[in-house]
């Protein structure tokens, strides 16, 4: 693997990371009740739901004028 291959896929990484934090965030200050009674029962399987729901809107909403 190149540096510059390795660097591109840091930078993926970094750019996916950064989205997932967002949309946790988002999460905690729109629907704060649901996400903490999910993360005291430790059931995190319906925040991941959520996280992955609001990315797939958060996409559409980006890719809809195109």
């Amino acid at each position: 693997m190149t540096g510059r291959i390795a660097l591109q896929v840091n930078a993926a990484i970094g750019v996916l990371a950064t989205a997932v934090a967002a949309a946790a965030m988002w999460l905690v200050l729109t629907r704060p009740a649901e996400i903490v009674a999910s993360v005291s029962a430790r059931e995190y399987g319906p925040m991941a739901a959520a996280i992955g729901h609001q990315l797939l809107v958060w996409t559409r909403a980006l890719l809809d004028p195109l």
